[in-house]
């Protein structure tokens, strides 16, 4: 993969069919194209990741989710979470799931059939509170537990949760901006005290299970008080990932104060913070805008993906790129070109790239509005390490 420090500038590449690979121009990886909105649907909209803080694939990458949106246009088109076979890319069915947000879906990192997420709904006039473990293979939903809560119950800006599935982090939100929030232990079914949220934020659970963030504040999960303050800006984008040395860090954009990198990341345990991205490791001096990061591969620990926009033209050094990285090494790959304009296209919010990395990190997940077209579809990057295996139809 391309590790230098050059402008490789983005050609002008026409919109890929579905289905059919090509090769990125500027880095050489294989991407795919797999959805076509319009073509599959006859409507204007969107089939786009959930969110770059939440998995995609299951955890052995049988399965992935593209979530269907009419993307702001009002065309009539449907919102669905829409379940493909996580090797072939085919079309599976639409998941009988109803979340609380559409981004509020986590599989669960080591059962490729589970995952949860947040339902809310009136019975008779009473409020129905609950934490679902859905069954992908046979459909099954089962409740966790129910909550009191008088609005509605979701899992706040989500981070995802224990990557051992012990805890999660949930929010009850009343009338805004006041909100209640606490975290669920799996394990031993039981909620732990709730904080109240004045600024409408959750607790976040960090990938060991031990601490939180909660805004600014590190949270001990054991006693649910503060140990430290972030020195990063916890409001810009980022998200959470374990580091070599077994310790939570949070791993964020950072545009203004003391740290200033598309990557930079803070120890939750030690509060160092190191520059991975950034003017000191010889990249921009300034991090291009529209930053996401995602950390769920959970089995190449230490690897993260980021999608940046940037300048839309492509010609600089990480516009419009997605790259990997790894957190512990300082390595820092630059994968594939997005095509995409995000915000300034027609569909706005849901053409931001928002990359999600595999569970083995071989393969990148974003949407795409390619150069400002009227949809927005998924594609994948298949990494060179990348090898198929069998698939959900294969393997059955």
């Amino acid at each position: 993969m391309v590790t230098d420090k050059l402008p490789h500038p983005m050609s002008s590449v026409p919109k890929p069919a579905m289905g059919v690979p090509f090769v990125d121009p500027a880095f050489g990886t294989r991407v795919i194209r797999i959805t076509d909105v319009q073509a599959e649907t006859g409507f204007v909209g969107g089939r786009v990741p959930m969110y770059s803080t939440v998995p995609a694939w299951n955890a052995d990458e049988s399965y992935l989710i593209v979530f269907q949106t009419h993307a702001y246009s009002q065309s009539g088109l449907r919102s669905r979470h829409l379940l493909y076979d996580g090797k072939t890319y085919q079309f599976i069915r639409e998941l009988d799931i109803g979340p609380a947000d559409v981004e509020h879906v986590y599989w669960d990192s080591k059962d490729p059939d589970v995952l949860y997420y947040p339902f809310t709904y009136e019975a008779s006039g009473r409020p129905i509170r609950q934490l679902v473990k859905y069954h992908v293979g046979s459909g099954q939903r089962e409740v966790l537990e129910n909550f009191a809560c008088p609005g509605t119950l979701d899992f706040g800006h989500p981070k995802y949760m224990a990557w051992d599935g012990s805890r999660i982090g949930m929010r009850c939100r009343g009338r805004y901006p006041a909100a209640e929030t606490f975290v669920f232990d799996l394990l031993a079914s039981r909620e732990s005290p709730r904080i109240n949220s004045p600024r409408d934020i959750g607790i976040q659970v960090a990938p060991s299970g031990k601490l939180g963030m909660f805004g600014s504040s590190v949270i001990d999960l054991s006693s649910m008080t503060p140990v430290r303050t972030l020195k990063t800006n916890p409001w810009e984008h980022g998200t959470l990932v374990p580091t070599a040395g077994g310790q939570d860090a949070f791993v964020s954009v950072q545009f203004d104060g003391n740290y200033i990198g598309t990557l930079m990341l803070e120890n939750l345990q030690t509060g160092g913070v190191r520059e991975i991205i950034g003017k000191k490791t010889g990249w921009r001096s300034y991090p291009p805008v529209t930053t996401h990061i995602s950390t769920t591969a959970f089995q190449a620990r230490g690897w993260v993906a980021v999608s940046i926009e940037g300048e839309h033209a492509g010609r600089n050094v990480l516009d419009q790129e997605l790259v990997i990285a790894n957190v512990d090494t300082g390595e820092v790959c630059r994968a594939a070109h997005h095509h995409s304009r995000s915000t300034s296209g027609p569909r706005g919010y849901w053409a931001e790239p928002h990359v999600v990395i595999s569970p083995t990190g071989t393969r990148l997940m974003f949407g795409s509005d390619w150069g400002g077209g009227t949809t927005v579809d998924t594609y994948i990057v298949e990494l060179p390490g990348y090898t198929k295996g069998r698939s959900r139809a294969t393997a059955k």
